[in-house]
């Protein structure tokens, strides 16, 4: 027997943890229940879980993820959740194969968030997968005051449902049962998994209940005083996404405080170092102090000749040219509709006001402004044009270089 501690539902209210397949506490909240422990397995309740089998082709191992999830969205699961970040989770095992075909349990968590966060957690499964149940066989257990029912292929719940038939064990719940079984016998993913006995957990009382649900139940029935755990397979799907972000977390203050030791070493180091080169550094300084007095004239000198030659180029580029950008500005007019009464420009820029037959046409003057390739380097603004009593629209069109506010 494994000494795993594994964390499970308890049956009526809050959680139940057992060691070496006994329970060794009890506590209406998780956390409270894990305190400082590390590695602890923790059980999804059967009421946030979705299991099912399924068959499909065998193919390579890489593509099974991308198979298995389309089958979740098939089923409608992916958009199920009640959880507070919507964060619905799916893990997936191999539990029969050939050579044309493989046979998949899945587990669809949904309703990931609130207690069920414990960032020092071990792993994460359904609490069907963390309960052992003899092969052929499967398990009926009480969790929070609902009888579930689980189904196993080997170690794996293939197939999970809580009943409706209440929480009292008697010859109801034989009855769903039965039903139950009835229904997954025409299923062919099931094939090979139908359960040919029963292992009823039922801890204290209800033995009355217990000869009726047996008396009624179509196939063997064995009652287990206590529940029998088993280690649980080693697969991050099912961990939460908030768990995992914690972790990331907590690994990033980790290794910021090693290269935190790491950077301050270094530092003291180099102050040593520093203080052994002070002198010879200090008069590179001033070498370089000096040698900067010398250039920084010319630098500036520089400057102010490049900026002469910017304020001189629109008087030799013939692109700045304002009867080039006339001609450019009247090419893009539409064929009729739209007359210009003023152009004008002042240094790069330009402006253009003029008339409308209406707001459409000087909307789409702008637009063929801002498309022409000749203008590229100009930004267009226009304000809302103006309505006059006869529908006609008058414009105010802007055109700036992009690059003015650099240059300035």
């Amino acid at each position: 027997m494994s000494d795993q501690v594994i964390a499970l539902p308890a049956p009526e209210k809050g959680w139940v943890m057992y060691q070496d397949g006994k329970e060794i506490s009890r506590n209406d909240r998780l956390a409270g229940l894990i305190g400082n422990r590390v590695g602890v397995s923790i059980g999804f309740p059967a009421s946030q879980i979705a299991t099912f089998p399924v068959v499909m082709p065998a193919v390579d191992a890489e593509f099974h993820e991308n198979m298995v999830h389309s089958q979740v969205e098939k089923r409608g699961l992916i958009g199920r959740s009640t959880g507070e970040n919507g964060e619905v989770l799916f893990d997936f095992t191999i539990v029969a194969q050939s050579a044309q075909e493989n046979t998949f349990a899945v587990s669809v968590v949904s309703g990931v968030g609130g207690e069920l966060i414990v960032p020092n957690a071990g792993n994460y499964q359904s609490s069907a997968a963390l309960y052992s149940c003899e092969p052929g066989g499967c398990l009926l257990w009480k969790e929070r005051g609902r009888l579930v029912l689980a189904i196993y292929s080997g170690k794996e719940p293939v197939h999970l449902q809580m009943l409706g038939g209440g929480a009292e064990i008697g010859e109801s719940v034989a009855r769903e049962v039965n039903l139950i079984l009835l229904g997954l016998n025409g299923e062919p993913a099931m094939s090979g998994c139908l359960p040919s006995s029963l292992e009823l957990l039922i801890i204290g009382g209800e033995e009355e209940g217990i000869q009726s649900f047996s008396d009624h139940l179509s196939i063997p029935v064995k009652v287990l005083s206590r529940p029998v755990v088993a280690r649980s397979r080693d697969s991050e799907r099912l961990l939460p996404g908030a768990v995992t972000r914690i972790r990331q977390a907590r690994r990033r203050r980790r290794q910021a405080t090693l290269i935190g030791c790491i950077v301050l070493v270094v530092y003291l180091v180099g102050i040593a170092w520093l203080w052994v080169k002070a002198r010879d550094t200090e008069a590179k300084i001033e070498s370089l102090e000096k040698q900067i007095a010398i250039v920084e004239p010319d630098v500036d000198w520089i400057q102010r000749v490049d900026q002469r030659w910017r304020n001189l180029e629109p008087a030799f580029e013939k692109s700045w040219f304002p009867v080039v950008q006339l001609s450019r500005i009247t090419a893009a007019l539409p064929g009729s509709g739209v007359v210009i009464r003023e152009f004008r420009t002042s240094g790069r820029n330009i402006r253009i006001r003029g008339q409308a037959r209406d707001v459409q046409l000087a909307n789409r003057l702008l637009e063929d402004l801002q498309a022409l390739d000749d203008f590229s380097q100009y930004d267009w603004s226009m304000p809302n044009p103006g309505v006059e009593k006869n529908n006609t629209a008058t414009f105010d069109i802007e055109g700036k270089p992009k690059n003015a506010g650099a240059e300035n």
